[in-house]
């Protein structure tokens, strides 16, 4: 009677210290996550015959909450970083494409594979602005689209990440804005 008294004090202790373990581990994180990276997304129309096509860079912030450990909510905001010459049909043209201010939200369910990578994917809305600039003039237009992506955190430490992603920024009337990205993530 007594082991089993002792050995059910013992169980009890061990499951109040896991427990303060992980009330300690979610004090140290609020959920709340920021996120700055570089991307060189593919611009690309198509109208028939013709096509259109260039890679202007990006600088983008991320500001998320973790809402669930699977689930989470960001905003999203991109700045223009450089411009690309345009290729009309294959051939280049003296004409330069930069992208403008991008902003916009989305979901993000994930999943951990392993304690050092997570795996994610995003869905949601996004504001394009597009910029073109040549001998002839300049032109800005702004749209918005659904937006999606996946990609991977590597995490550094608890606090930290890398992160390898794809996103579709702009998908519409044959005009695609599309690319890989990299950033660095920290967790607060």
């Amino acid at each position: 009677m007594k082991s089993t008294r002792l050995l059910a004090l013992a169980a009890a202790c061990l499951a109040l210290s896991t427990a303060h373990a992980q009330t300690a581990e979610a004090a140290a994180h609020s959920g709340m996550y920021a996120e700055i990276g570089y991307a060189a997304p593919e611009f690309k129309t198509s109208d028939g015959i013709d096509s259109m096509k260039a890679s202007p860079s990006l600088v983008s912030g991320v500001f998320g909450y973790q809402l669930h450990p699977n689930f989470a909510v960001e905003g999203f905001l991109g700045l223009g970083a450089g411009k690309d010459g345009l290729k009309f049909n294959g051939l280049s043209v003296p004409v330069n494409v930069k992208l403008g201010t991008l902003y916009g939200v989305f979901a993000r369910p994930s999943v951990a594979v392993s304690e050092s990578v997570d795996l994610f994917a995003r869905i949601g809305w996004m504001s394009t602005e597009l910029k073109a600039s040549g001998p002839g003039g300049s032109y800005a237009d702004r749209n918005s689209s659904l937006a999606y992506g996946v990609g991977a955190n590597f995490n550094l430490s608890k606090t930290s990440y890398l992160q390898a992603s794809w996103t579709s920024f702009y998908d519409k009337h044959e005009t695609q804005i599309q690319g890989l990205g990299l950033a660095y993530g920290m967790r607060f």
